[in-house]
């Protein structure tokens, strides 16, 4: 017969707890890559002998944490964003979540969407991803309305998450958020029709051209995309590149600089441009950008995409960058005449929303496979509606002087 397990002592669940309470503490830190069990342990007021007695190696410190307390959160998050697309007078919840956030919940969404690359973390992430994000998709190839609304949310919720985490919150965009949320999800579904959409790979990445530098954003796209940023040395890329590592440090400084240069030219995909933000409202233009955002043909721009933004927690040029490219559409707001504070500040509010929710459909489809066989529709015609209606209701206005500007400036 065999022996039951001894129970551990209070000592030993108290230091459990610390130590699990300081892993959360240096995946915020330092970021998912660079975890220790030395500064875990530091940390948590242990010795490393102790810490290492309780783990063998930070992977399986990771799958813990997971289990033991992110993946809790995970399921929060998701099944407030569901409670919402179900019962949309429920939507506040998600709002009050965010503005409490903790360190867990952000830990969470690092996890989930680091997991792919990390093997034996991501076999223990795999039954959230199946048994909640995917679980609608798996049983139907018609992705139900509520479903599709639900996963947008949340994917929209994530880059929130991480945009208040490196930006700080804005309760008054948030306010705005939630108005056009409700009313987005108030929307009969059979009140949206089918709109038709083109080709997703419509130059999401830009094709590569003969010069060294077009070529190196390529291969710094692959490999910071499938390795991550920490793992994506100079050599490496230097190999996808067919150059040596002397040729990149002489157009680029540091690693930094390069992913950097890689982001910008990424970024100039069209949907960041403001001669095609000016259609943004049109029917079916929302729908077409997350209907792109998921595509596996534009796998390449997701993974790179989401890595950069998870690196930004450690640099602030990073972070900066990252900030610019965000910003862009928004200096255009102060050129506009004849508009009201109210309506600028709304504005400003458009075009977060549209591309946070972009972004979040961007970074999901690294996690989940059946994204890109999501109707989109569902929430993009409804949240159109509720934009046009609540959220800027002078739109022709403001498209027809931001196409004039285009047209004048080169926009």
């Amino acid at each position: 017969m065999p022996r039951s397990q001894r129970a551990r002592s209070s000592r030993a669940l108290a230091n459990d707890e610390a130590i699990l309470e300081a892993g959360v503490a240096e995946v915020l830190r330092v970021g998912v890559d660079h975890v220790s069990l030395r500064d875990v342990g530091h940390r948590a007021g242990l010795t490393h002998g102790a810490t290492y007695a309780r783990y063998e190696d930070v992977d399986e410190l990771l799958v813990d944490l997971w289990n033991s307390v992110l993946c809790a959160r995970a399921i929060l998050m998701f099944e407030l964003c569901m409670s919402a697309a179900e019962q949309p007078d429920t939507v506040g919840a998600i709002f009050e979540f965010m503005r409490d956030t903790t360190p867990a919940d952000v830990a969470s969404i690092r996890l989930l969407l680091t997991a792919r690359r990390i093997p034996t973390l991501h076999e223990e992430v795999e039954p959230f991803i199946h048994n909640y994000l995917e679980r609608e998709s798996l049983s139907s190839p018609d992705v139900s309305a509520t479903h599709t609304r639900g996963i947008t949310i949340f994917a929209m919720m994530i880059v929130q998450i991480i945009a208040d985490v490196q930006f700080g919150q804005d309760q008054s965009y948030q306010a705005v958020l939630q108005s056009l949320l409700f009313e987005t999800l108030t929307t009969d579904p059979g009140d949206v029709g089918e709109v038709q959409l083109h080709d997703r790979d419509d130059g999401i990445v830009l094709p590569p051209g003969d010069d060294l530098r077009t070529e190196l954003a390529h291969a710094t796209f692959r490999v910071v995309g499938k390795s991550g940023y920490t793992r994506a040395t100079i050599s490496r890329i230097a190999r996808r590149a067919n150059c040596s590592p002397g040729a990149i440090y002489k157009l680029y400084p540091s690693k930094e600089d390069l992913v950097i240069a890689a982001f910008n030219d990424l970024m100039r995909a069209r949907w960041m441009r403001v001669s095609d933000f000016v259609d943004v409202l049109q029917e079916g233009s929302i729908t077409q950008l997350l209907y792109s955002a998921s595509s596996s043909n534009n796998s390449v721009r997701q993974s790179f995409t989401l890595e950069t933004a998870l690196a930004a927690s450690q640099s602030e040029r990073l972070r900066l960058a990252i900030l610019n490219q965000l910003s862009e559409l928004q200096a255009l707001i102060p050129l506009l005449s004849n508009i009201s504070d109210d309506e600028r500040e709304r504005l400003g509010y458009l075009i977060r929303s549209i591309m946070f929710i972009t972004i979040g459909v961007t970074f999901l489809s690294t996690v989940v496979t059946s994204m890109q066989a999501t109707n989109f529709n569902q929430f993009a015609e409804p949240f159109r509606r509720a934009i046009l209606k609540d959220g800027v209701p002078t739109w022709s206005e403001m498209s027809r002087q931001m196409l004039e500007l285009v047209n004048s400036r080169g926009y």
